[in-house]
């Protein structure tokens, strides 16, 4: 098990634009579960979520997202610009990466409630919710991403980015909330497990499912919201 696997550990050559819409959260090595050899990849993806888009193929809606399965990584060769942000998300992503690179020491810093209100991070929260919510969303949640890997490879204690940047709780979260070991099967809709993406992330998802599909060498995820 790993979390926090780096883009290319999941994905058989990523595009430029996978970093800015897929976020790896967790590793499982199938043996471990039983479940004979090879590895699946828990994956938050921002823009899923809203049933009114119109989703242009089979591979991807609002609430699931399948891959092509090596039976290491991942392949997606659906068409990505449904997501309302699409055109948006390059420069947003650079934007964040500056932010949190001139920052870095500081948003690990675990700050007081007063520090919070006027801290930095605060105040580019706001300008940037002022200008679009979505603008807003996608860098808070972006950088807590980032925040709350870096503190688990830092300490060990996997506890949401929040507790540094916002004075939320900092309670250990669950890495995931269920594994299935009973074994392989020739399923089309082999359970793996379930975990909650919000834990690893400020956009993610309330809860994630992921299956295998072994006779069409596919992955594919299921998203629920609260």
């Amino acid at each position: 098990m790993k979390l926090y696997p780096i883009i290319d550990e999941v994905f058989e050559a990523p595009s430029t634009i996978f970093k800015t819409i897929f976020f790896p959260l967790l590793t499982i090595d199938l043996k471990d579960l039983n479940k004979g050899e090879g590895k699946v990849h828990f994956v938050t993806v921002w823009g899923n979520g809203d049933p009114d888009l119109n989703f242009k193929d089979e591979l991807f809606d609002f609430n699931f997202i399948k891959f092509d399965w090596t039976g290491e990584k991942y392949k997606f060769n659906g068409d990505l610009s449904s997501i309302e942000t699409f055109d948006n998300l390059s420069d947003w992503y650079a934007e964040a990466a500056e932010e949190y690179e001139q920052n870095k020491t500081d948003y690990l810093t675990q700050k007081a409630y007063e520090e919070v209100k006027k801290s930095y991070f605060t105040v580019q929260n706001e300008r940037r919710k002022r200008v679009s919510f979505e603008y807003y969303h996608y860098v808070k949640g972006l950088i807590n991403y980032w925040v709350t890997r870096d503190k688990y490879l830092e300490t060990g204690l996997f506890v949401q980015g929040g507790a540094y940047t916002n004075c939320d709780s900092n309670h250990e979260r669950k890495i995931y909330e269920k594994l299935n070991s009973t074994g392989a099967t020739a399923r089309g809709n082999e359970l793996i497990g379930k975990l909650t993406g919000y834990n690893y992330s400020g956009f993610g998802e309330d809860e994630i499912s992921l299956y295998i599909d072994r006779k069409q060498q596919q992955v594919f995820q299921k998203f629920k919201w609260t």
